[in-house]
């Protein structure tokens, strides 16, 4: 290894002008890493933006690219680098010797098996499959790992229980650190060190039904099955008979990702808006908002909204739009039950609701909305964000990739793990081959159903005429 370890951080969703949550959360770990060695930021597709100091940028996918080209470029590049940071690894397409000999540092902080389990809740056909791959690739995420990362405490504690099952609480750890820091610490999302500033338009311009005064909530972030944004619709549409001027905006129903589809959420959410009277009245609906352009919006508003339905994926999700809303100083309405919902009650910076409930919605925006409560809640939010600066919840990284170590004796050099990973390959390039041999399959009958229906039928009478004629 170099003297100044080299580190590849590995993006797996959009980083460009639109971003959702993990695009922002590699964006700024590539920047503050490379303020103090050389970082390289490998993305889904070219990025348009500048380069931070310290940091290159290599799209490893694009458009036309295939499974195996992203695979084989990830894999080129984690070759060439130290420490390796990511969500997902290139493990069937990558040189077993490379990932052994490589610090590999697995980023948990979205627990996205939770969330497949709700996809396979709504849509089992499709999701169940989905789950079960997942949870192959969370397995052998937890086996190929030097380190890893989650948001939270909270997090923490059911990480270190899938780590105790996979096997990974080996004594080398408990050794160097008896809180076993050394094997998962806290990275949580965090937020820019320079306040924001309102740089263009807001919602009370994109929308002409807004007026300046009237009392504004904003719902920042996607919209996805496993949140509520449908008791949200509901308590505005209950408080328009003493609130006629109340507005609410989604800020953004369209994920900036090819990898995430609009979910049926959204469409139920503008259904319900209409069905009650308030679409495009006191409920409105935007496509995305830039990344660079967020406190344009949420600087106009008067409190911000974030909930979510009472499931498992809720208790230890971190719902990356509530930092954004601290940092703009909005008081916010938040679900009870995750971790963050415990953040606004232990600073009182907001209120809270019970999940699914809209009269406690509703009461808790009437609340909110009263000056009194506003200003006190404003006046500690500073205070609050000051805490969560990227420079600040990027420190045990930072301290890794300085230093990496590797206290596993046996992580990487698992002969049956390598003959498994032959095995998932396999059954990668065949499931490959099956798509192709499906697109193939259906554009040979575009074609045959083009030609059929070029065919003209022949005139009988005209063939019975001519037949007589002769």
């Amino acid at each position: 290894m170099t003297a100044t370890p080299s580190v590849l951080l590995i993006a797996s969703d959009t980083i460009g002008e639109r971003m959702a949550g993990s695009g922002i959360r590699y964006w700024n770990m590539a920047r503050v890493v490379g303020q103090q060695q050389p970082v390289t930021l490998a993305t889904p597709s070219t990025v348009s933006l500048s380069a931070p100091h310290g940091v290159t940028l290599v799209a490893y996918g694009g458009p036309g690219t295939s499974e195996d080209e992203r695979g084989n470029r990830l894999a080129a590049l984690v070759a060439e680098h130290d420490v390796v940071v990511a969500q997902h690894l290139p493990y069937l397409h990558a040189d077993p010797d490379a990932l052994a000999s490589r610090h590999i540092v697995v980023d948990l902080y979205a627990p996205w098996v939770l969330e497949k389990l709700e996809y396979a809740r709504l849509d089992p056909e499709r999701g169940e499959p989905n789950r079960r791959d997942d949870l192959t690739i969370l397995e052998r995420l937890l086996g190929l790992g030097d380190y890893f990362l989650c948001a939270s405490e909270r997090q923490r504690d059911y990480w270190l229980g899938a780590l105790t099952v996979a096997g990974r609480l080996e004594p080398a750890y408990l050794q160097a650190d008896p809180a076993l820091r050394s094997l998962i610490d806290v990275v949580a999302f965090g937020l820019p060190a320079d306040k924001p500033r309102k740089t263009g338009p807001g919602p009370r311009s994109v929308f002409p039904g807004i007026g300046d005064d009237d009392p504004l909530l904003i719902w920042n972030g996607g919209v996805w099955n496993w949140l509520d944004p449908l008791t949200a619709i509901r308590a505005v549409a209950a408080l328009t008979g003493t609130l006629p001027e109340l507005r609410l905006v989604f800020m953004g129903v369209r994920s900036p990702g090819a990898q995430v589809a609009k979910m049926g959420i959204v469409d139920d959410a503008i259904a319900l808006a209409s069905e009650l009277g308030v679409l495009n009245r006191n409920v409105f609906f935007n496509d995305w908002a830039p990344h660079d352009e967020r406190q344009n919006w949420l600087l106009e508003a008067d409190a911000a909204l974030s909930l979510h339905v009472k499931t498992v994926e809720a208790r230890y999700a971190y719902r990356t739009r509530v930092m954004d809303i601290l940092w703009c100083g909005l008081p916010a309405v938040v679900s009870d039950g995750d971790v963050l919902a415990d953040l606004v009650r232990d600073e009182d910076i907001g209120e809270l609701a019970r999940p699914g409930d809209v009269a406690s919605v509703a009461a808790a925006i009437e609340r909110v909305l009263e000056p009194d409560r506003g200003h006190a809640i404003r006046s500690r939010l500073a205070d609050v964000a000051a805490r969560f600066t990227w420079e600040q919840v990027c420190a045990p990284l930072l301290r890794y990739c300085r230093k990496p170590w590797k206290l596993s004796p046996s992580r990487g050099g698992d002969p049956s793990a390598e003959y498994l990973a032959r095995l998932e390959r396999m059954y990668s390039e065949t499931a490959q081959y099956a798509r192709h041999l499906e697109a193939a399959v259906a554009e040979r009958d575009m074609e045959l159903a083009a030609r059929r229906k070029r065919r003209t039928r022949p005139d009988l009478n005209s063939l019975f005429n001519r037949t007589k004629r002769g």
